[in-house]
């Protein structure tokens, strides 16, 4: 079972949280079918959106990544929220691409140059929104930067797919350090030499335990763990939530679709699960969210 494990360090001058997120990962390679460099792209930025659901503080906070890129991989998008489900895909997920030298996946050409959005919903009047540019397509570095960039938290992150002689993942996790508000010049130094244990991630998570990586790193300052948590990936969409997708094409193109093919199929990227609306169901369709409009009028 996939875990994300958070702790206060140094007294409350630091938090540490680390993850694996193995299972999230597989699953999302078996549903899109992903090529090893696509595996490991997506899997990472899955796992940055499991640590994030781990951050949100009430029930229906949600939030969006979406990383515009131009390389050949396209743009990677996932979201997630206050339950612990995250859900993603990338726009090209064949995308083939030769090893580095060291034997890693190429991420750096898959991604190309581009830009981390994050929008999130927490329940107020307007969303946050931030941004950053890709640093250099390692994901790690990418979302460290964006923490400190757009979130103002210096971050140092290190996270790993690992994937077998076939391309599929066998193991995926990290960990995340950020210093709390007021955390002194000499922690700072502390943990950024902590931090650089860090360099052979791909062999860490191959243990699956979050909480002895913080304990062999932390265990021996004053540490706090809070209760762990267990991401999932789960797809939110239902044929309620599709019906407001037929609604987005509009009316009059919903007719012209349906004069072309008879019935409007809308795939949902995130899982695949395909939605066949005939001409019936988009009349009832249509007819619900006219009656709706005329009692909100009323």
């Amino acid at each position: 079972m996939d875990k994300i494990c958070k702790a206060i360090v140094f007294g409350g001058l630091a938090e540490v949280t680390a993850f694996d997120t193995t299972e999230l990962v597989q699953k999302a390679q078996d549903l899109h079918k992903t090529s090893p460099v696509a595996t490991v792209a997506l899997g990472k930025v899955l796992s940055i959106a499991a640590y994030m659901s781990s951050t949100l503080k009430n029930k229906g906070d949600k939030f969006s990544i979406n990383i515009i890129a131009d390389g050949p991989m396209g743009n990677v998008i996932v979201a997630g929220n206050s339950d612990m489900q995250v859900r993603g895909y990338v726009t090209n997920p064949d995308v083939q691409l030769e090893k580095l030298g060291s034997g890693k996946e190429n991420l750096k050409e898959a991604f190309g140059d581009g830009t981390i959005n994050v929008i999130k919903d927490l329940g107020l009047k307007e969303c946050y929104s931030g941004q950053s540019e890709i640093v250099n397509g390692n994901v790690d570095e990418d979302f460290a930067w964006y923490f400190t960039k757009s979130e103002g938290i210096p971050t140092a992150l290190a996270m790993a797919v690992n994937l077998d002689d076939d391309g599929k993942c066998t193991s995926a996790g990290g960990i995340i350090i950020q210093p709390l508000p007021d955390c002194p010049e000499e922690v700072l130094v502390i943990l950024e030499d902590i931090s650089m244990n860090f360099g052979i991630m791909d062999k860490l998570v191959k243990d699956r335990d979050p909480h002895k990586l913080i304990d062999d790193n932390f265990g021996h300052f004053e540490i706090k763990y809070f209760d762990p948590v267990t991401p999932v990936y789960h797809c939110i969409c239902s044929p309620l939530y599709m019906e407001g997708v037929v609604r987005s094409i509009g009316r009059g193109e919903c007719v012209n679709i349906l004069m072309e093919r008879g019935s409007i199929e809308i795939k949902c990227h995130f899982c695949g699960k395909v939605y066949n609306f005939g001409k019936q169901d988009v009349i009832d369709i249509w007819q619900r969210y006219d009656k709706l409009n005329k009692k909100q009028d009323q």
